[in-house]
């Protein structure tokens, strides 16, 4: 009897253990993202050139096909880098027309490429917005399911929600760089010359400017706590020029979060928090496209993990 009570016991035991196992190894193994600008080369490789001709996409035949040093040269532009590494989110999105450039520098050019998408208005709490029309599907969906469980999905900050023009994208800049100037030059950080010559220069040269001088601590965000390309996107060079970004007044509502990202939407720009990008694919995915995750607070952020190919040295031999 006791021998029996006692395999009884052993027999439970090692019933637990062996299910305490295949949980610990059952449990999914985090996929390591894949090198952010491999993808993108792969990407602008297989997609051929479109135009759209009444309303229809219609592929460029005998088209040169665009490669990355082209559309954004990440290995000769320090500013074109940075760009690619804060906003090239978009250029893995699925279904929808990329931009040949990943920085613009007139409005005639974001005209002509948000000319080339298929585009779609919408009203949408009485503020009329625009987008890459899969996007806007997409976005009209996440509006009908959030509405089933009583929830909200609304444009933050009028019609500027969705897309913009190039001039809207430099009053924004604007709207960050003359005051963070002024006070850094109050604080004897810029000088008054540095300031005139900063202020006199084209646009692309003032965002490369500003970048160099926040690699040196003087930060230009709206708080002067952070890059400006977390408050702002350096203009021709946003996600909503592109037709493919919505800022989300509800942006707070985890719900609201995960309703988003069911219908591929997802945030991709560190620290601005109502700021929603259109990639049209499953979270389950985004590794696999290049996009590392990076929890801030109680969020993710979906961010490209570019990975440089390193140099190797050569040795001499005596």
């Amino acid at each position: 009897m006791k021998l029996k009570k006692t395999t009884f016991i052993w027999g439970i035991i090692c019933l637990i253990f062996s299910a305490q196992i295949h949980r610990t190894f059952s449990q999914e193994t985090p996929i390591e993202p894949t090198n952010f600008i491999t993808v993108v080369e792969n990407i602008l490789l297989s997609r051929r050139p479109i135009k759209i001709i009444n309303g229809q996409q219609i592929v460029v035949d005998n088209a040169v096909t665009p490669k990355l040093d082209n559309v954004c040269p990440i290995k000769t532009d320090a500013t074109a880098k940075r760009i690619f590494q804060e906003y090239g989110a978009i250029f893995v999105s699925r279904g929808t027309i990329l931009p040949r450039q990943c920085i613009f520098d007139t409005e005639l050019d974001i005209q002509s490429t948000q000319n080339q998408s298929m585009r779609q208005s919408a009203n949408i709490g009485g503020v009329q917005i625009m987008l890459q029309k899969p996007a806007m599907e997409a976005l009209l969906k996440a509006i009908q399911e959030a509405a089933k469980k009583k929830l909200k999905i609304s444009p933050r900050g009028g019609s500027l929600a969705a897309g913009r023009s190039y001039q809207d994208t430099v009053g924004l800049w604007n709207s960050r760089f003359y005051p963070a100037l002024n006070y850094w030059v109050g604080r004897r950080k810029i000088s008054r010359q540095e300031a005139d010559d900063a202020r006199a220069l084209p646009i692309r040269r003032q965002v490369a400017q500003v970048l160099e001088w926040e690699n040196k601590g003087l930060f230009f965000s709206k708080d002067l706590s952070k890059s400006i390309l977390f408050s702002v996107a350096a203009p021709g060079a946003s996600q909503h020029n592109f037709l493919l970004a919505l800022d989300v007044e509800q942006f707070a509502n985890k719900e609201v979060r995960k309703i988003l990202a069911e219908n591929g939407w997802f945030q991709t720009v560190l620290s601005d928090l109502p700021h929603f990008t259109y990639l049209g694919v499953k979270e389950t995915e985004l590794p696999a496209l290049g996009l590392k995750p990076m929890l801030l607070g109680n969020r993710t952020f979906w961010i490209p993990n570019i990975v440089e190919p390193t140099t190797k040295l050569e040795v001499k031999k005596k």
